[in-house]
């Protein structure tokens, strides 16, 4: 396992508030269920850490912890963990089914 997944792992839900509530919102959702990061994919909040749905999402680094960034929340955002080649005819979840 590599630190950054370890550390991942390792985000204690007051941190993972703080770095969801810097995902954009759509007015047209509730801001605590649905979310969009930086490059606007949609992020679930009950998806962390979920690599097998179109909405899971983690913690990212702005600047990497391995080159010298820090984990404070001013360096953390939130991320999808989506890859449309990844889950290419495989991710069939939706916002409604909450797959």
């Amino acid at each position: 396992m590599k630190i950054m997944e370890l550390k991942e792992i390792c985000w204690d839900r007051t941190v993972k508030e703080a770095v969801w509530k810097k995902g954009q919102i759509n007015p047209d959702y509730s801001p605590h269920v649905l979310r969009w990061d930086k490059d606007g994919r949609i992020m679930m909040w009950t998806k962390f850490g979920r690599t097998d749905s179109r909405f899971g999402w983690t913690i990212q680094a702005l600047e990497p912890l391995g080159e010298g960034g820090l984990d404070n929340l001013d360096n953390l955002h939130p991320v999808s963990t989506y890859s449309p080649k990844k889950q290419h005819n495989k991710d069939m979840d939706s916002p409604s089914t909450g797959g």
